[in-house]
């Protein structure tokens, strides 16, 4: 299969100042969290560890493990960041233990998939106690379903309420929704707390 990500250049990747370190969603991340205070995380899709940095500044001593689907994104983050441990892998093959790490985010991962559902599924058996992903559009004020097709990959349109009865499915302690408006779309970052 012909992956799109492993031609994008991790140099230019979400390096620009509303795709970056400063656009919001990635703030709010960063205040997610510094008050959920984990000493260990997974990020599924870090590509090209954006977040990871995020997350040493936000708490230091954070024990961080990055999977990416593109060799060349885990390359780049190895290189880059060589005390974080970055791993090429599947969302929906993930290898790691049920409950192996307190958080498990995934940013812009969930819109790219045909079943965003079991790619959840996933992230939620190697948490356990915290999952917080993003869905960059197609939540919020949308109810309907769509695909968009781009050379190489897919950007889906997710429906609300589609989302929400499959979180709630889940029967976690606590879910909390966060609309953050960036450019060009709102985006969706959900916090799923395990029971």
């Amino acid at each position: 299969m012909n992956n799109y990500w492993e031609h994008v250049n991790p140099n230019e990747f979400l390096q620009t100042f509303h795709e970056g370190y400063q656009k919001p969603v990635r703030q709010l991340y960063r205040a997610i969290l510094s008050n959920l205070r984990v000493t260990r995380m997974l990020e599924v899709g870090c590509g090209p560890g954006v977040d990871y940095a995020g997350a040493v500044q936000t708490i230091p001593d954070i024990v961080y493990t990055g999977v990416d689907m593109a060799q060349n994104m885990v390359d780049h983050c190895s290189a880059k960041y060589p005390q974080g441990l970055f791993l090429k892998g599947d969302i929906h093959s993930l290898p790691f233990a049920n409950g192996q790490f307190p958080l498990v985010y995934c940013k812009d991962v969930l819109n790219h998939l045909d079943n965003w559902a079991a790619g959840f599924t996933e992230l939620y058996r190697v948490s356990s106690c915290y999952i917080l992903v993003n869905f960059f559009y197609g939540l919020g004020s949308t109810t309907f379903k769509g695909k968009e097709h781009h050379d190489g990959f897919i950007n889906n349109w997710v429906d609300w309420n589609e989302v929400m009865t499959k979180l709630v499915s889940f029967k976690p302690v606590t879910i909390n929704v966060y609309p953050v408006d960036c450019i060009p779309n709102e985006e969706i970052m959900i916090l799923i707390q395990k029971s």
